[in-house]
């Protein structure tokens, strides 16, 4: 526990290579972003794990599997200010040791919920015990950072949650490429029209291959198809005959993480009491300027203030993130069949990925120039006009079929990630402005909150718009049919 303490997490005096520290830093937020922001790849397969080439009746349903996003990250947020103080006390080696262990075994956890169809332990592994180490590892790499970079803190927050950002960027490939290992296709009974069916109870019922008994089956069409790997023929499948993957790939991430954040642990420290970069004067403002305790910080209206605005940029982000994948593949296929295959869906989760990563890196430096205010500012003037047209443009791909105002939903949503994603590494410096850099970790840990609110709102308005309109199309067929010709 000695190489964990406080005490050995603070540079020895001949260490000056700051710049070092931005590599445990960088790879701590590296590991945390990658689940939580690259969910879609993951829900996408485990709503069909029962059925493989479609849900079953069985599966659990687009509601179901969305939720671990919004768990995990309001867990990260109440984690984040329950132990800030706690972060501040004993360092952050072993903040972020504990924490990698926490969110290394969660993904496990979860893992284990896939793998038993336990959706409870589910939620639990991979939204409670996840989202809270990724609490107690977000913010000691940003406290050790603003330390060593006085001087450029935009730079170090837009570099170090870019990080965070680029988590996606490696998750989400290799997710798919752990799941297509680990995947076992269903037994195949036949096409449709060659196999004795019946329903029972809303489920379809297939005569087993040998003819000796009835077993639960699911009807995959071409379409279905076009959204999975692999080669497979039109047709009856046997439920639960295959697995997608998804556990086995999930539990893999879970231990190379713990790994990872446990040597990023031993690695990162602060520099020593009174350090300063070689030529770096601290302006009088600077010099003047007191930092604030968390409980003073908690007590100011511009804390609250930001935080609302925080959580209002951050908000649809969450919610596109939590269905990209479900949406390219189920509504946009479905209009465009021929351009929206699963190498397009693959392509674009991968572009909100990056633009996930160069939104916080580009607007954190930008506040450095133009200050976090403006930044602020021009961030808002940007998303405003997007959450208002992006309903209309996906009507408008469905209604029309035209690839035109898909590649301008593509487009627009990218800028929409690129500029609130900025607004995630802004905050931090924004903070370290307004109240001091001395406890932002801690005040930060208590913003992350905000955070929670718009992790959980963002998912679950875009599910509930998803249902309403899938009502809407049921009911409007139904209500010009006569009861009176049945």
């Amino acid at each position: 526990m000695r190489l964990l303490g406080p005490d050995t997490a603070v540079a020895s005096p001949g260490f000056t290579n700051r710049w070092a520290m931005m590599v445990p830093a960088f790879t701590t937020h590296l590991c945390l972003g990658g689940p939580g922001f690259g969910w879609s790849v993951l829900s996408s397969a485990i709503v069909r794990e029962h059925g493989f080439v479609c849900s079953a009746a069985t599966d659990w349903t687009l509601f179901d599997v969305t939720m671990p996003m919004p768990i995990f990250f309001t867990f990260l947020g109440l984690a984040g200010a329950a132990f800030g103080k706690w972060q501040n006390a004993v360092g952050p080696r072993m903040a972020i040791g504990a924490g990698g262990l926490l969110f290394g075994g969660g993904m496990c956890v979860g893992a284990l919920g896939i793998a038993t169809h336990n959706l409870p332990l589910l939620y639990f592994g991979f939204g409670v015990l996840g989202g809270s180490g990724t609490g107690l590892c977000y913010t000691p790499p940003m406290q050790a950072l603003m330390l060593w970079f006085p001087d450029k803190k935009g730079l170090a927050m837009g570099c170090l949650v870019a990080g965070f950002g680029a988590g996606g960027l490696a998750f989400v490939p290799a997710m798919t490429q752990l799941m297509t290992a680990f995947q076992r296709v269903p037994t195949y009974l036949g096409p449709v029209g060659a196999v004795e069916t019946s329903t029972h109870a809303g489920a379809l019922l297939a005569r087993s291959a040998d003819g000796a008994e009835l077993v639960a089956a699911v009807q995959a069409t071409s379409a279905d198809l076009a959204k999975i790997s692999g080669d497979l023929a039109t047709g009856l499948y046997v439920v639960g005959s295959g697995t997608t993957g998804a556990a086995q790939a999930l539990a893999i991430a879970g231990v190379v993480y713990a790994a990872m954040l446990s040597t990023c642990a031993l690695a990162i420290c602060r520099p020593r009491a009174g350090w300063l970069p070689a030529g770096y004067t601290p302006p009088a403002s600077a010099v003047d300027l007191p930092s604030l305790s968390v409980d003073q910080v908690m007590r100011t209206p511009q804390f609250y203030q930001l935080g609302v605005t925080f959580s209002c940029l951050t908000c649809g982000i969450y919610g596109i993130f939590s269905v990209a994948k479900g949406m390219m593949s189920e509504v946009f296929s479905g209009a465009l069949p021929l351009l929206v295959t699963s190498g397009f869906t693959s392509g674009y989760l991968m572009m909100l990925s990056l633009a996930n990563l160069s939104g916080r890196f580009g607007m954190a430096t930008l506040s450095d120039r133009i200050g976090c205010k403006n930044t602020y500012n021009a961030i808002i003037a940007t998303l405003i006009p997007i959450y208002f047209t992006a309903p209309l443009l996906v009507q408008q791909v469905v209604s029309t079929e035209s690839s035109l105002p898909l590649y301008t939903f593509v487009g627009t949503t990218w800028l929409a990630v690129f500029a609130a994603c900025g607004s995630i590494s802004t905050t931090p410096a924004y903070e370290a402005a307004l109240f001091g850099a001395k406890n932002v970790g801690a005040v930060h840990g208590r913003m992350l909150v905000f955070n929670s609110i718009a992790a959980v709102l963002g998912p679950n308005l875009f599910v509930k718009l998803r249902t309403n309109d899938e009502l809407a199309a049921i009911g409007s067929p139904l209500s010009r049919v006569e009861p009176s010709r049945f």
